[in-house]
């Protein structure tokens, strides 16, 4: 024990005052009586200034309530054991909803802490999002168990690690015990220190949607095309469907057989006149997740993206002009203050790129412009690789200088001498998209595959993509001021404000369609489940990494400190209490037993003379 303020405990010198006046008062009792003759012996002695101490139970009370207000005062603190406490991680992520993932990783969760002292401390962290199952760590199992039957899996992708970090931080401690319950496989080498694993997941086939892009027309007026790339992730062949639906009617359907873990774009053809927003369905047998099989896009006429070619090169700009002008449908030039906005930007220099653009095509010419034999390897799971063959071999004017890291993702590598160069590479950013292609054109005008990439590349930049994924904002326009109800995908309603017309919604955890209704007013909004890491369930990847700075814990806890100064005001004031029922209750009896009020005290007569014939007692 201690105390935070032992200067205090100088209030128990008080005790010895109490002490005088209890005697004191002894001594100033009076005591009324029908005669003073058999006491006269006592009047004539010299009074006393004190007597006797005379104790009863108003005493103890009193020195109780002195010595607690002093207690109290001194603030002391107990210091105990402290109790065991767990952090449990919890994968909440979208790969826990295949099968009965999450109903045994809660199970398994359960079954942990019942084995746990009653005493012990645990809290709990959810991975997607990051965010604690109760405010504060718990030891009632009741409060846990309805609070993991509440909870469930979201469409959002999760880190343990991540988790791990915000649980720490939010406890301000480091655990005893951090418990993982995940579907993820243990990492290699297994977590050090007092880290336990619990993984409720095993390999299961998937196939997914993974992208999903819209294209207008190109070089020619033509309804919008569908791509759906779509990916294998067993390792095992798999005959894949895909279906565009709308208002229930069949508008296209492809066949494809993919091999084992190859990802595959599929290109549906939509009928002559349909706009709004079809579903896409995707088929495949012994399929373990079922959120990312659909997804769905608006469609409609849309008129193709002005072209503007800014290239320096007199050379470049020559032979862009004859690409493009065999396309009589596509709209181009090279004067700038001719052109719409936005527009597409083909350039020889990425500073000619401005924010105003609405996506860019960037070729990057060597210093030297002799031609180089390569062959090319094809991504075939992106849609500038359309139509390509996987090894094709090119003549063409290659940059093989390094590429910037985080440039984009490269769609086709040339193979020069035994090593891998990026040729095009295609990125996506904030809504906009770019080609950077790694040649110059004038020096391989002729190449039949470039020709085809290079179209590839202008439709693929005059696509869209009218859908955003999990944990993205969804806005809305249209709106009066006022509440404006979110009809969610699994048929609950959230409420959020509309300020100037416009109604932002951030609470997208799942996949699918979103309605915000205002009286007759309704819009609707589609969240895509495109994540590759939690489609691929039969080789699951492990986000855990262990803390940099982790130091393993070799002293014992420190104990728990537990304040008592509340308790002790609490029975200060029960004593208050006490020693007021006892004087009022004596002062009753005291009433009823003389039969006077109170208040009257009958006078203690003067002393008489003695008289002496009266024998005094020695």
């Amino acid at each position: 024990m201690s105390f935070l303020s032992p200067w205090s405990l100088l209030w128990l010198a008080s005790i010895p005052v109490l002490v005088w006046l209890w005697r004191l008062v002894s001594v100033r009792r009076r005591v009324v009586v029908p005669s003073l003759v058999p006491f006269e012996h006592l009047v004539a002695r010299t009074p006393k200034r004190r007597g006797r101490l005379a104790v009863n139970a108003l005493f103890w009370l009193q020195l109780g309530a002195l010595a607690g207000l002093a207690a109290a005062l001194a603030q002391p603190i107990l210091f105990r054991p402290s109790a065991k406490l767990t952090l449990v991680i919890l994968d909440t992520s979208a790969s826990m909803t295949a099968n009965d993932a999450f109903d045994r990783a809660r199970r398994a969760l359960l079954a942990h802490l019942a084995g746990k002292p009653p005493t012990a401390q645990v809290f709990v962290v959810a991975t997607a999002p990051v965010l604690p199952l109760l405010p504060q760590p718990t030891s009632d199992a009741l409060v846990l168990t309805r609070a993991l039957e509440a909870l469930r899996p979201s469409d959002l992708g999760g880190n343990l690690s991540t988790a791990e970090r915000i649980g720490r931080a939010l406890l301000a401690a480091v655990p005893d015990e951090t418990l993982i319950v995940t579907d993820e496989p243990r990492p290699d080498p297994p977590p050090s220190g007092a880290v336990r694993w619990v993984s409720v997941g095993s390999p299961r086939p998937n196939v997914a949607l993974v992208g999903l892009d819209a294209q207008g027309p190109l070089c020619r007026a033509s309804d919008a095309r569908v791509i759906a790339t779509v990916q294998n992730f067993s390792g095992e062949a798999m005959p894949v469907a895909v279906r565009a639906i709308q208002g229930g009617r069949r508008l296209a359907e492809a066949t494809v057989q993919l091999s084992p873990r190859e990802r595959r774009s599929v290109s549906l053809a939509i009928p002559e006149g349909t706009e709004g927003q079809i579903e896409l369905a995707l088929d495949a047998p012994r399929d373990a997740l079922a959120l990312d099989n659909r997804a769905w896009l608006d469609v409609g006429r849309r008129a193709a993206l002005p072209v503007v070619v800014r290239a320096r090169a007199p050379e470049i700009r020559s032979t862009l002009a004859g690409w493009l002008g065999a396309c009589q449908a596509l709209n181009w030039t090279t004067d700038e203050t001719r052109a719409a906005h936005p527009a597409l930007v083909i350039t020889d220099r990425a500073d000619q790129v401005t924010p105003a653009d609405a996506a860019a095509l960037v070729f990057f010419p060597p210093a030297d412009r002799l031609p180089v034999m390569s062959h090319w390897v094809v991504s075939p799971d992106h849609p500038v690789g359309a139509y390509l063959p996987s090894v094709v071999a090119v003549s063409a004017t290659l940059n093989l200088a390094e590429v910037e890291p985080g440039t984009g993702v490269p769609v086709v590598w040339a193979l020069v001498a035994g090593r891998e160069f990026p040729v095009i590479l295609a990125n996506e950013r904030e809504g906009r998209r770019m080609v950077d292609i790694r040649l110059d054109p004038s020096g391989s005008m002729s190449s039949t595959p470039l020709l085809l990439a290079f179209f590839n590349s202008l439709r693929w930049l005059m696509g869209y993509r009218d859908a955003q994924t999990p944990g993205e904002p969804l806005t809305a326009s249209g709106f009066a001021p006022g509440p404006v109800r979110v009809h969610r995908p699994d048929g609950s309603t959230d409420t959020v404000e509309s300020s100037g017309g416009t109604v932002r919604y951030e609470e997208t955890t799942l996949s699918g369609r979103y309605r915000f209704v205002q009286g007759s007013r309704e819009q609707s909004a589609a969240v895509n489940f495109f994540d590759p890491l939690e489609s691929n369930l039969s080789e699951r990847i492990s986000t855990w990494r262990p803390l940099p700075d982790a130091v393993p814990m070799d002293h014992p806890p420190r104990p728990a400190a537990h304040p008592l100064a509340s308790s002790l005001t609490i029975l200060l004031l029960v004593l208050l209490l006490l020693e007021w029922w006892w004087y009022s209750t004596k002062q009753l009896i005291r009433v009823q037993g003389s039969g006077f009020r109170a208040d009257v005290v009958a006078p203690i007569p003067e002393p008489r003379t003695p008289n002496p014939h009266i024998p005094v007692a020695p």
